[in-house]
């Protein structure tokens, strides 16, 4: 019996830096949008990263392979966006994140449902996830003014998950 425990430490990796930039959100609202608008670009590019890391490690393993390499490539040029004009996408960085966040939670749950089919644990908190991931992307299209607390939120669920993932992955879970 086997009982070297796996981790994924991309993921686990990624998952702090999120949890870092969630708590500079969460501790400093005072923050210009532009800084903000930077903290997330650079946080998109990581998890851009790992998630065409993921692509090239694992293509062979994985269904839905094209989905993790597109959705990469996305997070990067979108990060690349806001790092190289921070203050272009201050003025519309609630609606832009919220769309992110929105589309990302209703991914994490039509996912929720094909992992739970596929009898892969862990399903649950990747529902709880999504809903959430839902949730304060519509607080971004009607309370724009709460940007930084619900970013928080959003980084910090991420951050948590990818950490849990990244930490359970020897138990047959990607994120």
């Amino acid at each position: 019996m086997n009982t070297k425990t796996e981790r994924n430490w991309q993921l686990i990796v990624a998952g702090i830096l999120f949890i870092i930039f969630g708590l500079v959100c969460a501790f400093f609202p005072g923050l210009t949008l532009a800084s903000i608008a930077f903290i997330v670009g650079a946080a998109f590019m990581v998890s851009g990263v790992v998630n065409i890391a993921t692509f090239i490690r694992d293509r062979d393993l994985l269904g839905f392979s094209g989905w993790i390499l597109a959705y990469g490539i996305l997070d990067v040029l979108i990060g690349a966006m806001f790092v190289i004009h921070p203050f272009a996408f201050a003025a519309v960085l609630p609606w832009v994140i919220g769309a992110f966040v929105l589309v990302f939670g209703i991914y994490e749950v039509v996912t929720t449902f094909m992992v739970k089919r596929a009898g892969l644990p862990l399903w649950g908190w990747m529902l709880f996830s999504g809903i959430v991931s839902v949730l304060c992307g519509i607080t971004f299209f009607v309370a724009p003014a709460s940007f930084s607390i619900f970013l928080s939120v959003f980084i910090l669920m991420r951050g948590v998950s990818l950490v849990f993932y990244g930490w359970n992955a020897n138990k047959g879970m990607l994120a």
